[in-house]
């Protein structure tokens, strides 16, 4: 499995009806800041990408890169121990 940051600019999303996060809600995941999200997932960046972009507007941005130990961050106790525990070593 891996684990793929997603962020994206929600602010320009009603937050009740916000697919990203409806979609993001289907894997294991976390919040790690406000429109930033880590999921575990056994697909491609490129698959979760596509399923994420079409419910976009052209005017949001979206950014999804895979992660791996080791990582910095200045991030929560519960983030950091989720991190931890679903990142792949180098």
């Amino acid at each position: 499995m891996s684990v793929l940051l997603i962020t994206y600019d929600y602010t320009k999303i009603d937050p009740s009806s916000d697919p990203v996060l409806n979609i993001v809600k289907e894997y294991k995941h976390i919040q790690v800041f406000e429109g930033v999200y880590a999921i575990e997932t056994d697909e491609k960046t490129r698959t979760v990408f596509n399923r994420i972009i079409p419910y976009l507007t052209h005017d949001v941005h979206l950014l999804i890169v895979t992660l791996i130990k080791p990582f910095v961050a200045p991030v929560m106790g519960s983030v950091s121990a989720w991190l931890f525990k679903h990142l792949p070593e180098e």
